[in-house]
């Protein structure tokens, strides 16, 4: 449960070592101890546990500042759940200060997401005019993922299994060409894909927003959908939702609370869709398909060879939101490995933020501006042609900053357009 109390001790078991220093990218940028895992942490036990400071809005500026990428967490030595903790504070502040009754109104109605695009097309432009988004955002399609898959989606060959699918927003209304991917993939592989009708947003917009309780409702809902579905894993290809229904879904509801059976189960299942592929194995049965294509094309008089000299080279970003899933950072090198006429060029810093952080990129905007920066400039040095990642946030904003020199794409994408599923 996101209560201070529950993290006082966390907050004091900080030894001041530094080294949260060399992995903060607001820090690395702006060099002050405000922006940095250790002055927050300060700041908070000031604010809230022995409140000496009355806390302020200008303090809550200073909270919102962080990009919850949590770098300083997978560095700390002590262990600190640093993010957690800034989570906290922002959801005890926002009692007393509010995140804005536009912004908090529009955090419901994307949570409690609707099958109609109508709505989000209605919701994305309140986010534009409340400045939560870019004017030059994505555009919502007219039909979103869920309106164009079916609910059930079968194997056309043997079934080797059965998975569920859980849709993002960014998939469902942004990037539906990576549900459909996903969802190829799988069943080229022999995974019957069941997609829940009505899901919900995972709730970690809200969850980092301070609205707790729009996140609890979230939690619950999609913890119902999952929770009695027949199925060996339950499918993600969002970095962020993985991170959410795995590790902090649990962290929103009262340890008592019933749901938290029902919650470790689901969680128990979720699995980002390149770890999937890698972990089952389903990556040998690929490279056969992958043969199967490079045949097919011969029959029609294409000789695939004559296309080495296009090969088209890549690079990967690592998504922060990845210390979930142990294997995350390597599956997608491993995907990409098996890919004919692609190779992987890494950059020097393939780990470092982009800046993205959900929607921070909106919040602070010349700051991001300015992480991204060293980003894009490390992958402009790999002279690739394609940035891949399976963060939505990150796609944006490097997309964004690349303009039309490059493409990002996610490498479920990059495996079905070399398989040329239809």
């Amino acid at each position: 449960m996101y209560r201070i109390e529950d993290y006082a001790k966390e907050i004091n078991r900080c030894i001041q070592c530094n080294f949260c220093l060399e992995h903060c990218p607001v820090y690395i940028q702006e060099g002050v101890e405000s922006s940095v895992a250790r002055g927050r942490l300060n700041l908070i036990q000031a604010f809230l546990v022995e409140k000496t400071i009355v806390p302020s809005e200008r303090g809550g500026e200073l909270l919102n500042s962080c990009l919850l990428c949590t770098n300083c967490t997978q560095g700390c030595p002590s262990g600190i759940p640093v993010d957690d903790i800034v989570i906290t504070a922002r959801t005890e502040l926002k009692k007393a200060y509010g995140l804005g009754k536009g912004k908090g109104f529009l955090l419901r109605q994307v949570v409690n997401r609707s099958n109609t695009t109508n709505l989000a097309t209605w919701a994305l432009s309140l986010a534009k005019r409340l400045k939560m988004v870019p004017k030059d955002f994505p555009e919502v399609p007219s039909r979103s993922f869920e309106q164009q898959v079916a609910t059930n989606v079968k194997p056309k060959g043997k079934v080797r299994g059965k998975v569920g699918y859980f849709i993002g927003c960014a998939t469902n209304y942004l990037y539906p060409e990576v549900g459909d991917a996903v969802v190829k993939v799988l069943s080229a592989c022999g995974f019957e894909v069941v997609i829940p009708e009505k899901q919900h947003c995972c709730g970690i917009p809200a969850l980092t927003h301070g609205e707790l309780a729009v996140a609890r409702d979230a939690v619950r809902w999609n913890t119902d959908l999952f929770a009695d579905l027949d199925v060996e894993a339950v499918i993600t290809d969002c970095t962020s939702c993985g991170y959410m229904l795995k590790v902090k879904a649990a962290k929103t509801l009262d340890i008592a609370d019933p749901y938290q059976t029902k919650i470790a189960g689901v969680a128990s299942k979720v699995v980002e869709i390149t770890e999937f592929i890698t972990r089952e194995g389903l990556w040998q049965d690929l490279k056969l398909i992958l043969g199967d294509s490079y045949n097919e094309a011969r029959l029609a008089g294409v000789n695939p060879h004559e296309t080495a000299d296009k090969e088209r080279r890549v690079t990967y970003h690592v998504p922060c939101h990845r210390a979930w899933s142990p294997n995350l950072i390597q599956a997608p090198r491993k995907l990409i490995s098996i890919l004919p006429a692609v190779s992987l060029v890494e950059m020097s810093e393939p780990q470092r933020c982009c800046g993205a952080g959900g929607s921070f990129f909106v919040d602070h905007e010349n700051l991001a501006e300015s992480i991204r920066e060293r980003k894009l400039n490390d992958i402009k040095s790999t002279e690739a042609d394609a940035v891949v990642t399976q963060c939505p946030a990150c796609r944006y904003f490097l997309r964004n900053g690349l303009g039309k020199r490059k493409s990002v794409i996610h490498p479920v994408e990059l495996l079905a357009q070399a398989i040329h599923l239809p």
